[in-house]
């Protein structure tokens, strides 16, 4: 199930209803948490801080993310000054309904069926889009030399973490939806690719493809003779190959 197109864009506040366990405990002792509309009403100040270091670290963000923190003054937690809050209420309310239901909707035990949470869609980021969007996006708005600026920037940050899919396959992932249209993008997305992993038969094959929407025969036969030579059994550089040089 791909719950990151049910939590959509607002689901970079689908974990943070309240606070984050750090900033949470600068308030006074003894104070019980107020304003709760999700979370029960009569949870204790540890047991809500417990939830949101969950919920922190499912997103990658700090309390200010949704709660009014003022320079100087204590914390405002109860405030529902930030749209963000409301949307965070929403999208736990979201992912609470989803949990409830799956175990009937899948004929299955409630403690046979993974339970939705925020590093489900999230793994680590506010907004849960995949590699390919970001890069896609960057590309069109501002150059192909910004998306792998870009790629470059999110690897050293997030490689190792659960973030983005920085494997042979992210590239090529987001290359293949340009293919058609935004061809140039897709090659040089697929020659960075080369760059990072030049054994990579999968990114020959697809560069192969769009050279051939580019009407670059000679360009797609030397892709595919350079995939061949590292994968001689490939069959679909075997076919694509035997096709242009008919």
């Amino acid at each position: 199930m791909r719950v990151s197109s049910v939590l959509g864009r607002w689901g970079a506040a689908a974990a943070l209803l309240l606070l984050s366990g750090a900033a949470f405990a600068q308030g006074p002792a003894q104070e019980a948490p107020k304003n709760l509309k999700v979370l029960p009403k009569d949870w204790t100040r540890p047991q809500v801080v417990q939830v949101m270091q969950n919920f922190t670290a499912g997103l990658g963000v700090g309390c200010d993310f949704c709660h009014v923190l003022p320079q100087g003054q204590p914390p405002d937690f109860a405030s529902d000054d930030k749209k963000e809050k409301d949307l965070a209420r929403a999208m736990m309310k979201i992912t609470q309904d989803l949990n409830t239901r799956l175990p009937k909707d899948f004929g299955m035990a409630a403690n046979d069926v993974t339970r939705i949470g925020c590093i489900t869609c999230h793994r680590g980021v506010p907004e849960p889009k995949q590699l390919a969007e970001i890069l896609a996006k960057t590309s069109a708005d501002k150059g192909f030399a910004a998306a792998s600026d870009q790629y470059k920037e999110l690897k050293t940050k997030f490689y190792g973490a659960q973030a983005y899919d920085f494997s042979e396959s992210g590239l090529i992932a987001t290359a293949q939806p340009l293919a058609q249209n935004r061809t140039d993008e897709a090659i040089q997305f697929l020659q960075l690719n080369l760059q990072l992993f030049p054994q990579s038969v999968r990114s020959y094959v697809a560069l192969a493809q769009a050279q051939q929407v580019k009407k670059d025969n000679a360009g797609a036969i030397a892709s595919l003779e350079k995939a061949l030579a590292i994968d001689p059994k490939n069959g679909q550089a075997q076919r694509m190959l035997t096709d242009l040089k008919k």
